[in-house]
């Protein structure tokens, strides 16, 4: 006959009766190699179950990876340099017309164009200097950048990644979680908040109406180019939702015709003064 808790105490006992037996794990994989202490993730090429190399040393993504941290070679434990997958197709590959073997072309975000900015090195300076240069301060450092430029200039980041000696990966990854913008646009940009809180509230009513004010979808730009719409889930309104962001300014809890206005009153200011304002 069972007693009230007669579970429970047998469930102390195995637990009690177990907790000293020895334990039997399994890792995967069992054998862990030893990995140096400023290792950064080069690359570990696997093979297919028939012995060939799954990567075709193609170089696209050492192409377009917007940080540089893919290299397709690398130095042996003697310190002799080596290249990453099989010797006779590493040449053919590093030609340019030979990406096309992989699929299309890549296409970097980083182009001549780009190296060729040239920014305020002083106010770069400034801002980092008057956030005392704290990595913690990195969001509000990089703030004040793109209000100046409208967006962040490539060669900001690496003035500000060299400045506070923060990796340059980490501070363009950031940037990129962090909503600012990476590349420059003609005109204003007007944002439609399309996280879940946002798109609950109303978001995809504010969007729709917007694209009929301005005659253009999300990710188009108006044919005078002074006006780009598009959608993105970090604009960063937090309880203001449902929020639009014109260029930096964030502006919410909106309906329909709150968002008609703001925008109408951005174009009227546009038009009278012949361009961006």
């Amino acid at each position: 006959m069972a007693f009230p808790g007669s579970g429970i105490a047998k469930g102390m006992a195995t637990t009690f009766r177990n907790f000293f037996a020895p334990k039997v794990t399994r890792q995967y994989p069992e054998q862990r190699p030893e990995i140096p202490d400023r290792w950064r993730g080069r690359l570990d090429l696997i093979y297919d179950p028939f012995g060939e190399h799954k990567c075709e040393v193609c170089f696209q993504c050492a192409q377009v990876c917007p940080v540089e941290a893919i290299d397709m070679s690398g130095f042996d434990s003697e310190g002799n340099r080596i290249r990453y997958g099989m010797p006779e197709i590493y040449d053919e590959r590093k030609d340019a017309n030979a990406y096309r073997r992989a699929g299309l072309l890549a296409r970097p975000m980083r182009n001549a164009a780009r190296w060729d900015e040239v920014i305020d090195t002083p106010f770069v300076d400034g801002v980092i200097d008057g956030f005392g240069g704290r990595p913690e301060a990195l969001i509000a450092i990089l703030r004040p950048i793109e209000e100046r430029y409208g967006y962040l200039p490539e060669q900001a980041l690496r003035r500000v990644s060299d400045r506070m000696t923060i990796h340059w990966a980490q501070v363009f990854g950031a940037a990129g979680l962090g909503g600012f913008r990476l590349l420059p646009t003609e005109g204003h940009v007007i944002t439609v908040c399309d996280c879940a809180s946002c798109r609950f509230a109303g978001g995809d009513r504010l969007l729709e109406a917007l694209e009929g004010e301005l005659g253009i979808g999300a990710g188009e730009t108006t044919p005078d180019g002074r006006f780009t719409l598009e959608t993105r889930s970090d604009v960063g309104a937090g309880t203001i939702s449902p929020a639009i962001r014109v260029d930096t300014l964030v502006y919410g809890p909106l309906d329909e015709a709150k968002a008609l206005h703001i925008v109408g009153e951005r174009r009227a200011a546009v038009a009278s003064s012949g361009g961006r304002t």
